[in-house]
């Protein structure tokens, strides 16, 4: 009789009730909806880290972003430093030439004078000795 039922494909189960699948058939299928169950899990599971992993890259840009533009900051900074010390190099150096060149003529101006010292005081004894 049995066979005659798995001809019609109906079949009985452990508890003797009448089924439509087999019993392999029922178990297989049980067995793919737990594997499922676990891959979406292990899926699930999966994208929480993706998005997790994510989330943590996001920050590292973020992070490297603010870095590198504090970089370009100190990098300006730094630029405009050199460049204020080059203005004052040339700022100094232009007042000590300008200052070099006032020496030296106060360095002729005082040779003049020492001359026209000694010429007066040869003078100064000339007249006194004539007397």
């Amino acid at each position: 009789m049995s066979d005659e039922l798995e001809k019609a494909f109906l079949y009985y189960d452990d508890i003797n009730k009448i089924r439509v699948l087999d019993n392999n058939v029922i178990k297989e299928t049980e067995d793919l909806k737990n594997n499922c169950k676990d891959y979406e899990t292990k899926v699930q599971d999966f994208s929480k880290l993706i998005n997790s992993l994510l989330e943590v890259m996001k920050e590292l840009g973020d992070n490297v972003e603010k870095q590198k533009m504090a970089a370009i900051g100190s990098i300006n900074l730094l630029k405009s430093i050199t460049k204020e010390r080059e203005s004052e190099q040339a700022k100094l150096q232009a007042e000590i030439s300008s200052k070099s060149a006032i020496l030296e003529q106060l360095d002729n101006e005082y040779d003049a004078l020492q001359i026209l010292e000694a010429t007066q005081n040869e003078t100064i004894n000339y007249l006194t000795q004539l007397r």
